[in-house]
């Protein structure tokens, strides 16, 4: 059973190489992805529908927010078939949890136009505290956020199973993002802007 899971895990980062040159010429679009490692293969996986609600200026730090919501029932991996393992409750058990969220409000400054958050991630019902490091940059769309940070998967009980050895697929996951804040506001009163897949 281990082989067959562990040759369509493979097949994935096949399936996602090809989507990623379909995809190359698309639209700039905001993004939430992770990527795991299974024996040293890249397994990757995006989510088709969140909503980012973010409030950050960089001149006014000490006034952001952010908040994250993510449908995880929606990840493509690029196959139903680990589509569905995902989902599974070894694994996000997107059936009794189907949300998971980052939240944060407070900001560093870490060098010039980098920046780290610290908030709280969510999901499959456990909490942990994370540095969020990431870039922003000023465009004609709005302001893009650009980052990533590192979860320990067995501390938020996914991968269970066959799958808890973390020498078969590795404790260490990473979420990125790419999100686009489309009206900076730094007036703590005014409503955040809201990205919406």
């Amino acid at each position: 059973m281990k082989n067959i899971l562990r040759n369509l895990l493979r097949a994935i980062v096949v399936a996602l190489g090809a989507v990623a040159l379909s995809a190359g010429a698309a639209a700039p679009q905001s993004e939430i992805s992770f990527l795991a490692s299974q024996e040293g293969t890249a397994l990757q996986g995006t989510f088709n529908d969140f909503v980012a609600n973010v409030k950050f200026d960089p001149a006014h730090p000490d006034v952001g927010m952010v908040l994250v919501s993510v449908d995880v029932r929606s990840v493509n991996t690029g196959t139903p078939a680990a589509n569905d393992l995902i989902r599974s409750a070894d694994f996000f058990d997107a059936n009794t949890f189907p949300q998971a969220t980052f939240e944060a409000s407070e900001f560093h400054v870490k060098d010039a136009g980098h920046y780290i958050a610290k908030g709280a991630f969510t999901l499959k019902g456990h909490t942990v505290m994370v540095p969020v490091a990431f870039v922003t940059t000023a465009t004609p769309q709005g302001r893009w956020f650009d980052g990533s940070f590192t979860v320990s998967r067995t501390s938020i009980k996914v991968g269970q199973g066959e799958w808890a050895d973390t020498s078969t697929l590795d404790d260490a996951v990473q979420i990125r993002f790419h999100i686009l804040q489309e009206n900076p506001r730094i007036d703590a009163s005014d409503s955040s802007p809201t990205y919406r897949k």
